[in-house]
């Protein structure tokens, strides 16, 4: 099966183009049944792949290529031939990330067939998400960065078409501007790094350059820039700091697209890219340290943003750039393993909170929490699905994000106990704000009677995938803990290590920070504990049918609620930037026009002109006058007084001067 690996990214492609070419637009197009029977048939082979790598039958790394172009070219008088090969690299990371990409894809689209339905782009919503999934899955399975490269841009114009799916409004339109334009600011650190990793590997085959680098081919220096142009890539696709201030606002796009960014594809891209390349990382300590400490500065930054919110989905928003900071510091301090678990099993349990506040919004018709509350009686299923999906986002045993976590912060204290220490009060801070929302609006009576008292369940099509994913929340973190302690793999539990080596495997040793010996389970209870107080603090504060015991809390803390609800002032700094990028454009324009063209451009104009008519004055005056003036001395004077001299019809005369002639000619030769 494994050998079908390429047709997992070609078959949602080709249900793309069949989508959007085929059919009249209409409200009820039969057309996205094609995509979701296409994306189903590709998780069929991902998932058919991911059991024969759990059972071990298959050798990993899988790579098959075949050549894409090839040409002749001579450097400094070395003649080579470059040949181009694209093809699959299926590890134990590609494996996982096939099936988790295919699942929530499958199941958000199914989730769409209800929630999107009557509108008038149905269709074409259909033919973007499988377009956006094929990019996610061609980046995955790729082996070779430059087709990495171009279906990481396919992302970004996926994301672009569906944040902005409803463009004729401006706040959607004005969205997938910011998403697109941040991410390409990320972008251009990926270009160097390829640029550079082709120069000193003379390939962008990604298991060459792990040879190049890991054989010590490549100067230290350059493997560090290489890894720090990956990592900006990634903190433009997965928001991290700086970068982040694109994500909260994508949430203008319909809320099951939203699911599939925050959970499956464009914030997991950069995620993936770190630790597909994360052989590049091992050999830098100074691009592992940068990696760690952009996700830890990310996580808690995100987690106090989302503090204050009250649009449900803005709340989730920052919930993801937090968790993505939590990925990211976990492979920053060698935590591979810890990284790509919680890739996972956040996955899960973020489109199902997505897909939870979908089914909210379809009912209440609003995103204001403060316009909600005690849902839970009208919306039963939809309540108890998202206290699984809160309880594992907190870290509650036995759900998913209890296992992932904890070895995300175990991780982090061999490395630094100060590190910890910040990321386990961020933790605590996911706790308080993921129930925060939930209590908002579900809990107590309804703050909105007119709203809350129409609401009623969602249809099935958009409860079953709750349900899929709410089981997953709850099992996923068990069922691969032990799968992978059944199995070690070479650099820790799991084949996620297969690909990047030993590398990677002295990074989890903890290679890259002391290891601090602790009892895990101390640290576990700890942190749990702590989010059990926190969520404890938000019952407090927001159970209720006022909001008058966290209004309160609010206007006490005014500035510091400000602060956040202004995003600690990336915005205003970035939104700065643009002005002054402004400004220097209309300098630059007034430059151009009064100073370029009007004193150089037109000035010079000016100059010639003056000195063409200047010229054709000395040429009428002097130049011609003299040439005139040669040849009516030469006709009329000359030539006259020639005639009138020796042209007397004397044929003596011309005998003569003929003679003169000759003996003249002859006496000179």
């Amino acid at each position: 099966m494994i050998s079908r690996a390429w047709l997992i990214p070609i078959l949602p492609l080709a249900a793309s183009l069949v989508i959007l070419f085929f059919g009249r637009e209409r409200e009820d197009s039969p057309l996205p049944f094609v995509g979701i029977a296409a994306i189903g048939a590709s998780l069929w082979i991902a998932l058919r792949i991911l059991f024969d790598v759990a059972l071990g039958t298959l050798a990993l790394p899988y790579e098959n290529d075949w050549s894409w172009f090839s040409f002749a070219a001579d450097l400094k008088g070395h003649p080579f031939i470059l040949d181009m090969r694209a093809g699959v690299l299926v590890d134990g990371a590609a494996a996982a990330m096939l099936a988790v990409v295919c699942l929530v894809s499958l199941l958000v689209q199914v989730y769409s067939l209800g929630y999107m339905r009557g509108d008038a782009k149905f269709k074409r919503y259909f033919a973007y998400m499988s377009f956006f999934t094929a990019s996610m899955l061609g980046l995955v399975v790729s082996n070779n960065l430059l087709v990495t490269f171009g279906c990481w841009e396919l992302v970004g114009v996926s994301s672009y078409l569906l944040i902005g799916f409803w463009f004729e409004r401006e706040a959607p339109a004005y969205a997938a501007k910011k998403a697109f334009i941040t991410t390409k600011l990320g972008d251009l650190g990926f270009f160097l790094a390829l640029l550079l990793t082709f120069l000193y590997a003379g390939s962008f085959n990604i298991v060459r350059v792990k040879d190049v680098v890991e054989m010590g081919y490549m100067p230290p220096f350059v493997v560090t820039l290489i890894g720090l142009g990956l990592l900006s890539g990634a903190a433009g696709k997965s928001a991290q700091a700086p970068l982040f201030i694109w994500l909260p606002d994508a949430m203008e796009g319909p809320t099951p697209v939203s699911a599939l960014i925050h959970a499956a594809t464009m914030v997991a891209a950069g995620i993936y890219l770190v630790a597909r390349c994360y052989f590049v990382f091992a050999a830098s300590p100074l691009a592992m340290e940068t990696v760690a400490w952009a996700g830890l500065v990310t996580a808690f930054l995100a987690a106090t943003m989302a503090l204050v919110p009250y649009d449900i989905k803005r709340v989730l928003a920052f919930s993801t750039v937090s968790q993505l900071g939590f990925m990211m510091c976990a492979l920053g301090v060698g935590g591979y393993t810890a990284g790509l678990f919680h890739l996972t099993t956040h996955a899960f349990f973020k489109a199902l909170l997505f897909l939870c506040a979908g089914s909210v919004i379809h009912a209440v018709h609003t995103n204001d929490m403060r316009s909600m509350g005690g849902l839970s009686k009208r919306m039963p299923l939809t309540f108890l699905t998202m206290v699984v999906g809160a309880a594992a986002i907190s870290g509650i045993p036995p759900l998913a994000g209890f296992y992932s976590k904890d070895l995300i912060l175990e991780k982090v204290f061999e490395h630094s106990p100060a590190m910890f220490g910040v990321l386990a009060l961020t933790a605590c801070l996911t706790a308080f704000y993921t129930f925060r929302m939930l209590f908002l609006t579900f809990w107590g009576d309804g703050r909105n009677n007119e709203r809350v008292s129409r609401a009623e369940e969602s249809q099935a099509v958009m409860t079953i995938p709750l349900l899929i994913l709410a089981a997953l929340s709850l099992v996923s973190g068990w069922a691969l803990e032990h799968a992978w302690a059944a199995s070690p793999g070479a650099a820790g539990p799991g084949a996620f290590a297969s690909l990047v080596g030993p590398g990677v495997a002295a990074a989890e040793h903890g290679a890259t920070g002391a290891a601090r010996h602790v009892n895990p389970t101390v640290l576990a209870a700890s942190v749990t504990a702590g989010a059990c107080c926190f969520i404890a603090l938000a019952y407090s504060l927001y159970c209720g049918p006022d909001l008058g015991a966290a209004e309160r809390l609010k206007a006490r803390f005014l500035p510091v609620f400000k602060l956040l609800e202004n995003r600690w002032g990336f915005d205003a700094f970035f939104l700065a930037l643009v002005d002054i990028a402004d400004r220097v454009a209309d300098l630059a324009k007034w430059v151009d026009t009064e100073v370029i063209d009007k004193v150089f451009v037109d000035g010079w104009g000016v100059l010639t002109r003056i000195a063409a008519e200047i010229s054709h004055l000395f040429d009428a005056l002097f130049v011609d006058q003299a040439v005139d003036g040669c040849g009516y001395l030469s006709r009329d004077w000359v030539g006259a007084g020639l005639r009138g001299l020796i042209a007397r019809g004397q044929v003596q005369e011309y005998l003569l001067y003929l003679a003169v002639g000759v003996s003249l000619f002859a006496i000179m030769k």
